[in-house]
């Protein structure tokens, strides 16, 4: 397998050091410094993975989320172009309605929150970009744990709803195409590194409720799947609209892609062997992909 050299861009917490690692601390709030680490480290590619994807959030704090998710994304594509690296964009499949489902990469997007709109900017940005080559590879709901900081994924919210005696909480009428994080980047350095240009889909084969990925998750870590409730939606207060049914058509991953997206079950397995890898003190490639 490839040799691969890293140069991590983190805001606030400084993974542990490994040898073939580089950490840069840098804002995506402050385009000008992510040029700079671009221009200055000269890779081949870019998976540019930052972004604020919290949907309540984003709808709540616009002016924040378009400069982080879109502008942003300008700044990386300039860069890419002026040092000829490849860009591998991580975009979203809330860049579609929800109406129907089973999207294409050749469906046209119409989102309904302000976080598929500003991940749609993105991607007409990269797309208007003739020097460029780029991948915008749209990713369905991501299974898996956090590796550093604070971040809240709906996986992590399980866990500790499973901790009290209440309700294990899950958002009804959503239904979605699971990836596990594992998979997907394993995905996504194979597509950093192949000739492949243009929008991908990469998700799970799985079309499922959130309700009922929640209560599978649940029994198979052995809880009781009964204790998995749906939220109200209309007691949140500035909820963002949700599409109804964002799963996603992966015909072409399957074709072009060497890296297999497994279903529910073998994903989450992946998941859940890597976590605990961590927690007991193991070094930080066993959670990342292909010992990036």
């Amino acid at each position: 397998p490839r040799e691969w050299t890293l140069h991590l861009v983190s805001r606030r917490q400084i993974p542990r050091q490994q040898p073939n690692w580089t950490v840069h601390q840098a804002d995506s709030a402050d385009p000008e410094a992510i040029s700079a680490v671009i221009l200055q480290a000269r890779p081949d590619a870019v998976i540019h993975t930052a972004a604020i994807a919290n949907i309540d959030y984003c709808e709540t704090h616009q002016d924040e989320t378009l400069r982080i998710n879109t502008e942003a994304t300008r700044a990386v594509v300039d860069a890419c172009v002026r040092t000829g690296a490849k860009l591998v964009f991580c975009s979203t499949d809330n860049v579609f309605d929800g109406r129907r489902g089973w999207y294409r990469e050749e469906d046209a997007p119409n989102p309904v929150n302000y976080y598929g709109f500003t991940k749609h900017a993105a991607e007409k940005i990269i797309a208007a970009e003739p020097g460029l080559k780029a991948v915008i590879a749209r990713i369905a709901l991501v299974m898996g744990m956090p590796l550093l900081g604070s971040a809240r994924p709906f996986m992590v919210r399980m866990f500790d709803d499973l901790a009290t005696n209440g309700p294990v909480w899950a958002p009804p009428g959503e239904v979605r195409t699971p990836v596990d994080v594992i998979s997907l980047g394993r995905a996504l350095l194979e597509l950093s590194e192949n000739d492949y240009t243009g929008v991908i889909h990469l998700a799970g084969p799985d079309r499922i409720d959130r309700v009922d990925l929640v209560r599978a998750l649940v029994y198979r870590v052995g809880g009781d799947p009964d204790r998995v409730q749906p939220v109200n939606a209309e007691s949140i207060p500035n909820r963002a609209l949700r599409p109804p049914d964002l799963s996603l058509d992966t015909s072409l991953a399957r074709k072009i892609l060497r890296t297999p997206l497994p279903g529910i079950s073998e994903g989450f397995q992946l998941v859940m062997e890597a976590w605990e890898r961590v927690k007991t003190g193991a070094e930080p490639e066993a959670y990342l992909p292909c010992g990036s």
